[in-house]
């Protein structure tokens, strides 16, 4: 193989691992739970919501308020982070674990009255009880933490 192919296909490759997958997931029965932060006049506005009806989804919403593009940076290839604790404070899944992600700084443009999302699913399937999803905006620029409580019986 000629050695200029061997780089970039090594990328895709990373790129391709670093992306993960998700397998879908029996039905359960539970309700949608989100919160908003909104502060007046402030530039970015977030939402986040998590999803147990059908499968575990959390979904991180990033809104630019204002009337001109606003760049979020990043200090690496990680844009998001979701993680979830039970009800004794511990961490029992977190997004990044296993992922690997670039060492490269990164930014993203969001335009005016746009909406960056991020979101992602978890397959847990065998837990049951009250938890709190964590969701992090890991930007320099605009960093953001959310919390939701939610139940799975």
């Amino acid at each position: 193989m000629p050695n200029r192919l061997i780089i970039p296909l090594l990328v895709a490759a990373s790129v391709a691992f670093a992306r993960g997958y998700s397998t879908p997931k029996e039905p359960t029965t539970a309700s949608t739970t989100t919160q908003n932060q909104q502060q007046k006049g402030a530039p970015v506005a977030s939402s986040f919501s998590v999803d147990v009806r059908d499968e575990l989804r959390f979904q991180l919403s990033v809104a630019n308020n204002t009337r001109k593009m606003i760049e979020l940076r990043f200090p690496n290839g990680q844009t998001h982070e979701f993680v979830v604790i039970d009800a004794e404070g511990n961490e029992v899944w977190r997004w990044s674990d296993g992922r690997m992600f670039t060492q490269s700084l990164q930014n993203k443009l969001v335009k005016a009255r746009d909406t960056a999302v991020y979101a992602s699913t978890w397959d847990a399937e065998k837990m049951h009880g009250r938890f709190t999803a964590i969701a992090t905006l890991m930007s320099d620029s605009h960093p953001i933490e959310q919390r939701v409580e939610f139940a799975l019986k």
